[in-house]
């Protein structure tokens, strides 16, 4: 499965495949659950306590992210998708909470 909602021109394509292969996709698969959990709570008191450069660096990508998690993705767009959240992150990421920065430093570069 391809999903529309990563296109082929990303540049988080480039050797998913093989990053794929060398990861444990159950941890992976857990530790987005992590990441989804801590940002995503019902009341959104963490996403809105986020300076605002990263929860907007955030918002879309973890979005995707949390579409391909609850689908039914290969372990290859799951690695697709936490390295578009990270590298979307990333520039922003220290000003956030440790908790959050050592939750996108530890998703696939």
């Amino acid at each position: 499965m391809t999903s529309s909602l990563l296109p082929p021109w990303l540049p988080d394509w480039e050797d998913a495949v093989e990053i794929a292969g060398r990861i444990d996709a159950d941890s992976l698969r857990e530790l987005v659950g992590e990441l989804l959990d801590l940002v995503f709570t019902e009341d959104t008191v963490f996403l809105d306590s986020l300076p605002e450069s990263l929860e907007s660096a955030l918002v879309s990508p973890l979005n995707i992210l949390a579409e391909i998690y609850e689908g039914d993705a290969s372990p290859t767009e799951l690695v697709v998708a936490s390295r578009l959240v990270r590298r979307a992150a990333i520039p922003y990421v220290n000003d956030g909470p440790e908790e959050l920065k050592v939750l996108i430093e530890t998703l696939p570069e």
